[in-house]
């Protein structure tokens, strides 16, 4: 219940429409309130709000042919990264590919010091599909690198790529998963020397080992609903981390013992002896529980067993 005009909200949600400006959307009916005999009238803020259109960033990927466990190569998307500091696989394509898997415990740190962590990496040897250059990796595993790439379906009809190249990714301009993500470890080694560019807001034809990549602004604006991706992965495998955050994640709790656990405590503290490296400790023995006639039981047992002759 509201505090201030007893109304069914809270407090804080309250707005005092005396004080508070009534702001709505962009209109042509502006017309002047009338003050007269209406000592509260309502001021009207009527808003427009203009949004510049962005530029559609387009990512460098390629194709490559990655070697399964039956020896056979097959065509694996990868995202080309110069600011990672690790390569990246998805644990789909590690199951597509039936690879074996090594545990390990790494973090991964990335924007805004978000982190997260990897269990699992594997080794690949892959290779390019249009000239003899090859690989081996070593790829910590995730269950996703990111979404589709690109995030819509792009016009490229007045890009006019040239006709006499090999493309890394024939399919650049279509959403697709991504399978890999190659970090800064091996990208400048793939760059050549090819180059073109084109005026206007259009990508950037580099040339790989791997064929040809598109990346940079594309003509085509981006929707209110496109994501923006930002990659920027940063490795931190060091042990005094990895045992902090385990203890911030995991508290030990204190551990309560019983009466029985206390007093076999109490027994071996008082009761060990050290012998040539050896602790020689007497074997503790229970209380006969009260009530119980240990004689009557023993005569019994006599009784039973002459009987029994």
């Amino acid at each position: 219940m509201c505090r201030q005009c007893h109304n069914r909200h809270h407090t804080l949600l309250h707005i005092d429409r005396h004080t508070q400006p009534n702001v709505k959307g962009s209109t042509n009916n502006n017309r002047p309130a009338d003050t007269k005999g209406n000592p509260t009238a309502e001021v009207n803020a009527y808003c427009s709000f203009k949004r510049k259109p962005r530029k559609h960033i387009l990512l460098a990927t390629a194709v490559v042919e990655v070697q399964n466990k039956s020896g056979q190569y097959v065509p694996c998307r990868a995202l080309l990264d110069s600011a990672s500091q690790s390569h990246f696989i998805t644990e789909r394509c590690v199951q597509r590919l039936r690879l074996s898997r090594t545990q390990i415990h790494a973090s991964i740190q990335g924007i805004s010091n978000v982190n997260t962590a990897t269990h699992h990496s594997v080794s690949i040897h892959l290779r390019s599909r249009h000239t003899d250059w090859h690989a081996t990796l070593h790829c910590a595993m995730l269950s996703h690198i990111t979404a589709t790439a690109p995030s819509t379906k792009l016009d490229t009809r007045s890009w006019k790529i040239p006709k006499d190249i090999k493309l890394a990714d024939e399919h650049f301009d279509q959403p697709g998963s991504i399978d890999l993500l190659r970090g800064a470890d091996l990208f400048y080694e793939m760059l050549r020397s090819g180059r073109r560019t084109r005026p206007g807001n259009y990508p950037v034809l580099q040339e790989t080992v791997l064929g040809w990549t598109l990346s940079g602004r594309t003509p085509a604006p981006a929707t209110h609903t496109d994501p923006q991706h930002t990659f920027l992965l940063r490795q931190d495998s060091s042990l005094e981390h990895n045992l902090n955050h385990f203890w911030e994640v995991e508290p030990v709790e204190q551990s309560t013992m019983t009466a029985e656990q206390q007093a076999c405590e109490q027994h071996f503290s008082t009761h060990t002896t050290q012998q040539d490296g050896r602790y020689v400790v007497k074997l503790p023995t229970k209380m006969i529980p009260s009530g119980l006639n240990l004689h009557a039981s023993l005569q019994s047992a006599d009784y039973i067993q002459l009987n029994s002759g």
